[in-house]
């Protein structure tokens, strides 16, 4: 492999193409009633998965940083370090971002007439992304599930991965059952458990891309993967998987300055749309209802989504990059 297989630019062009279908999707379906076109509702209803081919990028990039750096289990500190500063600032900025909406809805007039306030305790447990843990226990905002899921993930293949960089074909059929096996496991959606599978495909395409599996190899873990995927999560989720891998791999050099924007935002995009963009809809919805005025309504709402996402991004994600990066030097 070239040197320049380790950039892959149509990963962050993905990456806005995610945060930009949950974008969607969120203001098109979580207003109540506010969108009603059948033909609409079908075009967005699966901006949902966006989250799916977020999985698929972590199961990408996290692998390929790892390969570079030449991890092993001693840099296992540096590595959580790492992960944890580059994405627990912004995410706590968003965290409390939350608690003030849910505080303030209270105060507003057209809202529902429901206290979402967060206990202390539930507070806390955003702390360690442990809501999913504890019974009754709520999200300030239901879209950082993905993240508790991605930190499981971290945790999982730092301390797993380094049997798939061994070299030796039975300590990485160890690690590949273990993903797999790991598919089977009576877990929810909200734990890693359950996408597994999923993260793998991305983590045998990154080995194969970097020649330290054949492409037999990989074909082989495809096929085992394209059925459990298919029957554990379902064939759009299938679908996803499969043309997400194939862009990545015929595409890697395709980009356009829209999207690298909308991919190096889209981490705080994901994290502030359903609380800053879909407070905004919500709130015009009882106001604007005529069909062109619900267009105008809902642009405005990612407009000022994309705005407040870029600020986040200028002055916490991108600087919590920098002292990520002074980890270990």
């Amino acid at each position: 492999m070239d040197k320049k297989s380790d950039h892959i630019l149509i990963i962050n062009s993905l990456r806005g193409l995610a945060a930009t279908a949950v974008c969607f999707y969120h203001f098109v379906f979580t207003t109540k009633d506010y969108v009603n076109d059948e033909t609409l509702l079908s075009i967005f209803e699966y901006g949902d998965r966006g989250v799916q081919l977020f999985f698929i990028i972590s199961g990408i990039v996290i692998p390929l940083s790892m390969i570079k750096s030449g991890y092993t289990l001693r840099n296992w500190k540096n590595f959580m370090l790492k992960r944890f500063i580059r994405i627990e600032p912004p995410y706590l900025v968003a965290v409390a971002i939350g608690i003030v909406y849910l505080v303030g809805r209270n105060y507003v007039g057209g809202t529902a007439p429901v206290d979402l306030t967060p206990t202390f305790s539930e507070i806390l447990l955003h702390i360690g992304y442990l809501i999913p843990f504890v019974e009754n226990a709520d999200w300030v905002n239901p879209v950082f599930w993905t993240l508790a899921v991605e930190f499981q993930y971290y945790i999982a293949l730092s301390l797993l991965f380094p049997l798939a960089l061994s070299g030796k074909l039975f300590l990485r059929s160890i690690f590949y059952a273990l993903f797999i096996g790991a598919g089977f496991a009576t877990l929810s959606y909200a734990f890693f458990p359950h996408w597994s599978p999923y993260f793998l495909v991305g983590i045998i395409y990154i080995l194969m891309r970097k020649e330290l599996i054949s492409k037999l190899e990989f074909g082989i873990v495809a096929l085992i993967l394209a059925p459990i995927i298919y029957i554990n999560l379902g064939p759009v989720d299938l679908g996803i998987a499969v043309v997400s891998i194939l862009v990545i791999h015929f595409f890697s050099n395709l980009k356009t300055k829209l999207t690298l924007f909308l991919g190096k935002i889209s981490y705080s995009l994901y994290l502030l749309h359903s609380v800053i963009g879909a407070a905004f809809i919500n709130y015009l919805s009882h106001i604007y209802t005529e069909p062109y005025q619900k267009f105008i309504v809902i642009s405005l709402g990612f407009a000022i989504s994309v705005g407040s996402a870029y600020l986040l991004y200028r002055f916490i994600e991108k600087p919590s990059h920098g002292w990520a990066k002074r980890i270990g030097k």
